[in-house]
This record gives structure tokens, sequence and C-alpha cells, in this order.
């Protein structure tokens, strides 16, 4: 049987999504190196990069083509937080382009982990997609399949992404509490990546 592939992306999942004031910070040094890690996405995400027999760990992220720091910060992230995920396992497309047209041969074996409902809508069909929820989206409510609330302990996080894949089960997370140690940024108002995702 081949191995399930899953497809994870960095702003808003694997990192903290960072409002700017202004849109110039996200052209400027340090912007993405910076971004701090959701800590237990990270650690679900590297678990079952290595211990997954039945699914392949990518990532797959967005980044700005105009900006001369971007795309060498995300892999420097990488290299820091996730460097169990090597370069052949690292896909960057240009903001705005549809994700799945940066992955061949796309089939239902194929999941996208990502915060953004539309790039989790125009994943699917023929790939399948599961939802992370953190505290600056789902404020609409439109994704209604497979989601992960990101406060939950990277076990669980992993498990259930394990679960969803491997035995087809179905987890709809309403989870809204956060840990004491969590910070609320979920109604600040600011810009958002140009493009991000």
């Amino acid at each position: 049987m081949s191995k399930h592939r899953l497809y994870v992306d960095m702003d808003g999942t694997l990192a903290e999504f960072k409002i700017v004031s202004y849109e110039e910070q996200l052209f400027e040094k340090g912007y993405f190196a910076n971004l701090l890690p959701h800590k237990n996405v990270v650690d679900a995400v590297r678990d079952l990069s290595l211990h997954s027999e039945n699914i392949e760990v990518f990532i797959l992220s967005a980044y700005l083509t105009d900006s001369k720091y971007a795309l060498k910060e995300k892999n420097e992230w990488l290299d820091r937080y996730l460097p169990e995920i090597d370069k052949d396992h690292r896909v960057f497309v240009p903001c705005g382009s549809d994700k799945k047209e940066a992955i061949n041969n796309l089939t239902d074996n194929d999941y996208l982990f990502d915060d953004y409902t539309q790039n989790l809508l125009s994943w699917v069909p023929p790939g399948k997609a599961i939802k992370l929820i953190n505290n600056i989206n789902n404020t609409k409510g439109t994704w209604k399949e497979d989601s992960i609330h990101f406060n939950r302990k990277p076990e669980d996080i992993s498990n259930i992404i394990s679960s969803v894949i491997i035995d087809n089960k179905h987890i709809h997370d309403n989870q809204k509490k956060l840990d004491s140690n969590q910070h609320e940024e979920s109604h600040v108002n600011g810009m958002r990546h140009r493009g991000r995702r």
C-alpha cells in the first residue's frame, strides 16, 4: 500500500500569524524568520514525520515572490523548528496560487493540513483536507469538514490526524477554551498577509 501524503501549511498553522500594521513589514528582513511556532502543532507534525509508517509529511507553503527574504527565511524557520522535514519534502508556491497545482498526481490519499478555508476548499476533491483552528480563523464557520483546534496536546493532534488519514475517522473540533499559557489574539484587527496563502 502506498503512503498517504500529508501537506502542512506554515503561516497560521505551524507558525503563529503575526499581524502587521503596514504591508511593507511583510517584506522586512526577519519577518518570517522570527515568527513564533505553534509549538503543539510543530511537535505533532514532528511526531508524524518521525513515527508514522503510513504517512509521508511535506511542507506546502505560499511565499511572497517579490520579497528578498521570504523563501530563505521560511527554510531557515523549518531548519530551526522542523529539521526532520528535509528540503525534498518542502514545497513552496507563489502567494495567491492554488496549492493543488503544485502537487503531481493529487489523489484522495493526499491531505492538506491548513488554517485557511479557501486553500482547503480548492484542495478537495480529489484531495482531502483538515483545518487547523487557531485564534484568528474560523470566524464564519464555512469549513464543515474535519478540523482540529491548535491548543490540543501534541499527541492529541498527531493521533487525530492519523485517525482521520489512516482510519477514515472524522472530527469537527469545537474546542474553544485556551490553555492558561496560550495567548488570545482572536479579536485583534489588522492586516492579513497579502495573498499569504
